[in-house]
């Protein structure tokens, strides 16, 4: 049987039909791709965004910042624009710094930004204003960058809450010393409540000092100066590892501060466990912070005396309507505050009843 055998013509050409056929196939993919990632679809309906904004945080997996991207999505969704998580897809674990390089190039419609007071965020901030890109900082800011809006709260306010909160633990531990007769407390002689302020190394000074000056100003206002002693504790907030090396070595003082205040989720857990480790529990007051469900369960068997949360699901909200309005009309608030809610033993099992009912 005589073979067929193809021309050289017709080879060539049937190489190029492939080829053109190749690149069409890849032009589809890529036209749906980009349709894909501005459309969401359900069984009854398909909508397509006006813009994609881009939200970046170093600590995307805590609860913290997934409450507050829910709280976005769902302002988002209202507005007809789209918000991801940036990095939460990929492999590597990469700062804030590295993400907002990407979403530079990636020439997002806009970025919400957790700040961090670093220099070297607001000079990223600085280049993705100068390319058109308005950047939101959330919770923490970075004042002197170009920002168009910082959606958070007020550290000179959460600082007079935590305060407040010094003085009914201070309360309590004194009640629980008459019942007791402990005349260490109760006596003429009374010592001094010892306060650690626990803050993460990353924190800057000014904002260390903020707060402590809403603390001591609320304590001030019905305290004694003399009566109290209070002092900052950093912590190496590198891992979870690292928390607990700094809250361990604390607790291994020869006396151990009488109330923790605690800034971060993280913080609040840590220090909760070595309480219960080290036995202490009733003997150390905690305030913590967040209202994750190891937390609030911590407050209703009375281990954690209160806790201090921002209401996430406004800080998500308000950074997405002000990317909006700065959208729409080139301007928006410079300055916007979420509401902080304190969590006890009054109203925790209302509140987590409330927080049962909004996740169904």
């Amino acid at each position: 049987m005589k073979k067929k055998t193809i021309s050289g013509k017709k080879l060539f050409l049937y190489l190029i039909l492939t080829a053109i056929f190749s690149v069409a196939v890849l032009s589809v993919a890529v036209i749906y791709f980009r349709i894909y990632t501005a459309e969401v679809s359900d069984d009854s309906y398909s909508r397509t965004f006006s813009h994609y904004y881009a939200m970046i945080t170093d600590d995307y997996k805590s609860s913290f910042w997934q409450s507050v991207y829910r709280g976005a999505s769902e302002e988002a969704l209202e507005d007809g624009v789209f918000v991801e998580l940036f990095g939460s897809n990929l492999t590597y674990n990469y700062s804030s710094e590295e993400l907002m390089e990407m979403a530079i190039s990636a020439q997002v419609d806009g970025i919400l930004v957790a700040g961090n007071g670093r220099e070297e965020m607001t000079q990223l901030i600085g280049r993705a204003s100068a390319r058109g890109i308005p950047v939101v900082t959330m919770y923490s800011d970075n004042e002197d960058s170009a920002r168009c809006s910082f959606v958070g709260v007020n550290g000179y306010n959460i600082g007079s809450e935590y305060g407040r909160q010094v003085i009914r633990a201070r309360e309590e531990l004194l009640r629980l010393a008459e019942a007791t007769g402990n005349e260490v407390w109760t006596g003429q002689n009374k010592r001094v409540t010892s306060i650690a302020v626990l803050f993460d190394d990353k924190t800057s000074a000014y904002d260390q000092n903020v707060i402590l000056s809403g603390i001591v100003d609320a304590m001030s206002a019905q305290m004694k100066n003399s009566e109290f002693d209070i002092r900052t504790v950093a912590v190496d907030s590198t891992n979870p590892f690292s928390v607990e090396e700094s809250v361990h070595s604390v607790f291994m003082e020869e006396q151990v501060p009488d109330i923790f205040v605690c800034l971060s989720e993280l913080d609040t857990t840590v220090v909760y466990q070595a309480v219960v480790d080290f036995n202490m529990v009733g003997k150390v007051k905690i305030l913590g912070y967040y209202d994750s469900e190891k937390i609030l369960d911590a407050i209703s068997r009375g281990v954690v005396f209160s806790t201090l949360t921002v209401n996430t699901d406004e800080l998500g909200r308000f950074g997405v309507k002000a990317l909006v309005e700065y959208s729409e009309y080139g301007n928006t608030s410079q300055y916007v505050t979420a509401d902080v809610i304190i969590i006890d033993r009054s109203n925790v099992a209302e509140y987590t009843k409330k927080v049962e009912e909004d996740e169904e």
